[in-house]
This record gives structure tokens, sequence and C-alpha cells, in this order.
């Protein structure tokens, strides 16, 4: 009987917003991320190099995340941004109490104490150092890193193989400069395939050797195969993992952990909108106007208790499967995959319930790509959905509708733009500016920007931010047709956008 495994895989990524736009969106969303989500996931993985916690962990690190993380402007912003909030929460606490309200200068107190822990862990341990904890991890085993495309862009919408080709091998470059190595596994952004992909994913087979898939790959494959079993990717040599529907479900439902009633509700929040959240969820149902005061404690317990439940099933889950798997390879695989936002900023308890859960599954724990470099692609069964993504149905409606329709038309009529004089790069016009038009056409390719439209989340400052990368994209073309360097306008749009700062527009004629 063979051993089943288990894999936690945190998807980790923001879009670029440096220097475009600050608040209420904009650099405050990476800033917010930051301080509530990252810090406190890089301190888990630094407790498990350190083997203060047992266990081992996976994380997506899109590459357009990566430069921001490791950039002096943002780095002297979140330095700033921790230090008012503390001085915030400090006025609320004195606020608070002067009103009578007791319990919620308790927990203005709270806050003040956590923030103060967050900015000693980054002034002490974390700032500069966010890629070497990383490094550090998967030096001692316990960490995996995978690629991802340059900027998430969703892979089978971008008009053309060139396109589609730059994104991934931009990405790869950009993890091998970040780490010193090559990558095992890739995320495909918003887990979204179509077979067209498999000639590309192939090309870069090795380094690669697996990618993740949407549990709805299974259903929309021909073949019948199951989430748990590693598969031979269509035509490729690579090994297809994924997402597990249970673990999915337990949590990512609505009515899934996050949802309990001791948990800080994340909707509510004081002074418009704008101050801390001090109220608990108290039910699903509950009307906003009714919520009761959070409970750290409770919270705290409760979250204990939701780890250990989420345990017993995954290992109730596995056991059953001890029994069933005759594949080929080193067995069964659940893979748990949530975005790395959920901890800390959705769901405020969810890094120490990650904690809890690493520490009570670590005996059955693995890294995916360990798993894929055991397999012979060739003996597995082979998976080829039609389409797939990371979505309610499994389809590419959040990105792809009549919402976001004349998004895509001009997405594509730009990278047509682009690569017409990528083609003759060389024999006219300015490298330089035809490298800042490659860095807008990656921005521009982003699938955040039609997600949030279709989801309405921010959606006005994402046709923003879409159409200002084409009127760029389009200035710096004009500039390059015209053989000439606008020097203003180059200078601000490579402090402004400066991600890649070694991107040539050779990686869109590979």
């Amino acid at each position: 009987m063979c051993k089943p495994s288990i894999a936690v895989l945190l998807h980790t990524h923001m879009p670029y917003v440096r220097r475009n736009v600050d608040w209420p969106v904009g650099e405050q969303w990476i800033l917010e991320a930051w301080a509530e989500c990252y810090l406190p996931v890089w301190e888990i993985v630094a407790e498990l190099t350190e083997g203060k916690l047992p266990g081992k962990l996976a994380l997506t690190f899109t590459p357009v995340l990566c430069e921001q993380l490791q950039d002096p402007h943002l780095q002297e912003r979140f330095d700033g941004y921790l230090d008012n909030r503390i001085r915030q929460a400090e006025g609320e606490r004195e606020r608070l109490r002067a009103m009578g309200e007791e319990a919620r200068s308790e927990l203005a107190s709270f806050y003040r104490g956590k923030l103060r822990d967050l900015r000693a862990l980054y002034r002490e341990r974390f700032r500069h150092r966010m890629l070497e904890v990383l490094r550090e991890g998967m030096e001692a085993g316990v960490l995996e890193v995978l690629a991802s495309s340059a900027t998430h862009a969703h892979l089978p919408l971008l008009s053309s193989e060139s396109c589609r080709t730059a994104q991934v091998a931009v990405g790869l470059e950009s993890y091998r400069r970040a780490f010193g190595r090559e990558p095992r596994g890739f995320w495909l952004p918003e887990c979204a395939y179509t077979p067209d992909l498999d000639g590309l994913l192939d090309r870069f087979a090795p380094p690669l050797s697996y990618v993740v898939l949407d549990f709805s790959a299974a259903e929309n494959a021909p073949q019948g195969v199951s989430t748990w079993e590693p598969c031979r990717l269509g035509s490729t040599s690579l090994v297809a993992l994924l997402r597990d529907p249970l673990a999915h479900r337990l949590v990512w439902a609505e009515d899934g952990y996050p949802s309990g009633g001791n948990y800080r509700d994340y909707s509510k929040k004081d002074h418009e909108g704008h101050g801390f959240q001090y109220w608990r969820i108290t039910s699903y149902t509950t009307p906003i106007d009714e919520k009761e005061v959070y409970r750290p404690e409770q919270a705290e317990e409760a979250a204990r208790e939701d780890a250990r439940d989420f345990a017993e099933r995954m290992l109730a889950r596995a056991r059953e499967l001890a029994g069933e798997y005759g594949g080929a390879g080193a067995g069964p695989l659940l893979l748990v995959a949530y975005d790395t936002e959920l901890f800390g900023h959705w769901w405020y308890e969810g890094p120490f319930w990650l904690r809890s859960v690493l520490r009570s599954l670590h005996p059955h724990l693995a890294l995916p790509g360990k798993l894929a470099g055991e397999t012979r692609p060739g003996a597995l069964p082979s998976i080829t959905p039609s389409c797939t993504a990371w979505n309610v149905d499994g389809t590419f409606a959040t990105w792809q509708n009549p919402r976001t329709a004349d998004m895509w038309e001009e997405t594509r009529r730009m990278e047509g733009e682009f690569l017409s004089r990528a083609a003759r790069a060389g024999a006219g016009g300015s490298p330089r500016v035809l490298a800042q038009a490659a860095r807008e056409l990656l921005i521009l390719e982003a699938s955040d920007w039609p997600y949030m439209v279709t989801r309405d989340a921010a959606a006005e400052y994402a046709r923003l931010r879409f159409r200002s990368h084409c009127r760029r994209l389009s200035l710096l073309l004009e500039a390059f047709d015209g053989g000439c360097e606008d020097g203003g306008l180059l200078r601000e749009l490579e402090e402004t956008d400066n991600l890649f700062p070694w991107l040539h527009p050779g990686y869109w004629r590979a």
C-alpha cells in the first residue's frame, strides 16, 4: 500500500502598483498585503527553516511581486506605513477610551501591539531580505518556490505564441536572477490551461517538471482521471498536479472555516471603512450593524479547532486513497492550494490556522517538486482538459466576457503593434524606448485588470490602469517609429514602471 502525500501551496501575487496611484487602491494594496500577509507567511517560512515549526510549504511568487518587494521606494513606503498604522492605533485607543468604548479601546491596544511586532520583524529580520528568507528555506529543504509568468497574464487569452513565450521566458529569467537556481514547478496564472499551451510549456521542460491545474481539469478531460492522481500534461513531458477539491471547499466555500462566527469580520471597518476592524463575524446571516465585538482569544481557539478539523479530514481522505492508487510514481497527492492574501488579510486568523495545520500534518507533508521528480511522465495517465481555470465553473468567463470584450480587443491590438516593432528591432529606433514599451505591454497583459472589472472590485481603477498603459505603450511606439528618444517621457516611464531592468525585445523573438 502506497503512502499518500499532502502538499500545502500558497499562491502569492500582486499586480504592478508601484507609483501607480496610492490610496485607497494602488500602492495601498501592496502595503496592506505586506503587513497582513507577506510578513506573517515569511515568519512561518523562517520558523520552518530554523526548525521551530515542523512541516514543509510551497509558495508561488510571481515575478511582478518579486520585483516590487525588492524595490527601495516601496521598502521605504512600507516602513512609513507601519509607523503610521501604529500611530493610528494609539490614537484609536485614546479616542475609544474617551467615548467609554473599553472593549474596542482594548482591541486598538491589541492592534498596536501586533503592528509593533510586525515593525520589529521587518526592521530586524526581513528588510532587504525578503528573497533571502525564501532562499534559506529552499536550501534547508522545507520550502519550494514555483515560477510563474512575468506579470500573471492569462496565457491562453493572449493573442500570439510570441507574447505567451515572452511572458514565460521573462518569468523564468526573473526566477533565476532572484533565487540563483532553476525552478521545478510553474504556476499557470489563474490555473488557466488549454491544449494550445502544450508546445510552449514543453519548450521549457526542463528545467520545468510540473504545472498546477485546477481540480476542474479532471471534469473537463476525457481521460477520466482523479484530482489526487499525478498525470502527464497532454502531449508534454510535464507532470500535472491538480488542486484538491475538498481542501478548496473546506476553506474557500461561502460557509468555509473563514466564515466562522468568532473570526474577525473583514468587511466592517470603523471611520467609514478606513479604520480598524473591531467586530467579529458573529454569524453568517448577522446584519453588519448588529455585529458583536471581536475577541482575539476566542478567534484563536476557533482557528485551533478548525485546523484540527481540517487535518483530520485531509488525513481521512488520504487514508481512503491509500488502497486505491495503482498508478506510477510516488503515489497520490492531495494538493492544498490557496491564495496567500487569504491568510491575514481576508482571514485575520489564517496564519495561526496555517501554523496549526502544518504542525498537525507535518509527517505527511511533501514538496510538490520532489514528488513530481520521482515520477516518470511517460508512465502516468495523460490529462488533456479542453479548458480549465481556477474559477467557479472552470471556464475563462471571469476574464473574458461582454464587460471585458473591449479590453481584450485593445490588448490584442497593442500586442500586434508591439510585435511589428520588435520584429525590426536593431534596424532603427531606440532599443531603450522599445525595452520600456515591452514593460508597458507586460503590465498591460496582467490578468488582474479584466478580473477586477468582471468582479466589480475597484473596476474603475482597473480600467484606469489598463488605459494608462495602453497610452504609455502607444507613445513609446510613436517615439520608436520616429527614431528618437523623448528623454522626459522615457525617463518618467522608466522610473514609474521600472520592473525587469534587464528586459529586452529579444524575448518576443525567441
